[in-house]
């Protein structure tokens, strides 16, 4: 029986409040904002201060997104009414489809192995696919994460694959064909918006442990003044 010594838990979340800090930090500046501060305050909080914003909603969204992407293949053996019921063939989990998504409330199984993380990102942009005039996020995939991509591909042309992000399945387009040069494009009925944040999200990386607003306070420019 093998179990963490508490030093080993401590180190475990002080490397990942680290990290935290780091992506909390790249994705404010990613969003224009002029000096924002950002700093750690005891062992598991981050203390943001961004002047100027005039939306926290959105900033809150932001930060609170995992960002965590994931490629998989869908597991076409399982049966409909089994994946309502929350029951997957050996070899296979359920995902839920995002409230985004055009088929919203209903789930997807999908294979445990073989698939693709979205730590092998170089790049994530937001724009507009020319041929459905939709708002898209295209990434990049590093050398080893694009040859991983170009054999899946390869291997499941005219299969269906689920693009997972933070649990939820965004979409499940069809490999078409090979994809070989290690771009990709992500759907999932965005807004320009919303397609920009999630590229911000995925070029920052994702966040090692999920982060919650446990206070917030906006202070207007006659009281920062004066303090």
């Amino acid at each position: 029986v093998l179990t963490p010594t508490s030093d080993g838990l401590n180190q475990a979340v002080t490397d990942a409040m680290d990290s935290a800090t780091e992506v909390v930090r790249k994705r404010i500046d990613a969003l224009g904002t002029r000096e924002p501060t950002i700093i750690r305050q005891g062992d598991t909080r981050i203390v943001v201060q961004v002047p100027g914003l005039q939306d926290p909603e959105q900033l809150k969204a932001l930060l609170g997104q995992t960002a965590k992407l994931e490629f998989k293949m869908v597991d076409l053996t399982a049966l409909p009414t089994d994946v309502e019921a929350g029951i997957a063939p050996p070899g296979s989990q359920i995902f839920p489809y995002a409230d985004e998504s055009p088929q919203a409330g209903t789930s997807v199984a999908v294979r445990r192995l073989g698939g693709i993380r979205g730590d092998s990102l170089t790049n994530a942009q937001s724009g507009v696919d020319p041929q459905t005039n939709e708002n898209v996020v295209n990434i990049q995939f590093d050398q080893q994460g694009a040859a991983r991509f170009a054999q899946l591909s390869t291997q499941n042309v005219g299969r269906p694959f689920a693009i997972i992000l933070d649990e939820k399945v965004l979409s499940s387009p069809v490999f078409n064909e090979p994809i070989t040069g290690g771009a990709a494009q992500i759907s999932g009925s965005f807004t320009a918006d919303s397609a920009n944040e999630l590229a911000i999200s995925l070029r920052s990386g994702a966040l090692p442990v999920d982060l919650t607003v446990i206070e917030e306070r906006t202070v207007s420019a006659e009281l920062g003044q004066d303090s």
